[in-house]
């Protein structure tokens, strides 16, 4: 992959649990690590659908990343992207058959 191919900045974040004062338990979302990505929508599906009276977009991206061991152990359902101010879940992370070299993440954008 040509270096100069990722252009967009991206921001991956990892959620923790934290109890309030009286017990409740929330889910936070912070900063885990920042990079550039090549965005991609080839080969996946995505649009606009009509559901019930109202246009919900549905797209799914792949985030093309350099390989840092700090994302070794990333997971679907503890880390997300942040993305030009839109949130994506994380549906499946490729590493590219272990070579070090590049990570894919298939990701879903969140309904807000």
């Amino acid at each position: 992959m040509k270096i100069s191919n990722l252009n967009a900045r991206i921001e991956i974040q990892a959620s923790h649990s934290t109890r309030d004062e009286i017990g409740n338990w929330k889910e936070e979302w912070e900063t885990f690590h920042t990079c550039f990505a090549f965005v991609d929508s080839r080969g996946q599906s995505g649009g606009e659908v009509a559901v019930a009276g109202l246009v919900v977009d549905h797209s799914d991206l792949i985030f093309t990343i350099r390989y840092t061991p700090v994302l070794k152990d990333m997971t679907t359902n503890a880390h997300r992207i942040l993305f030009q101010s839109d949130l994506y879940d994380i549906k499946r992370v490729d590493f590219m058959n272990y070579k070090n070299e590049t990570l894919k993440l298939y990701a879903k954008k969140v309904e807000r």
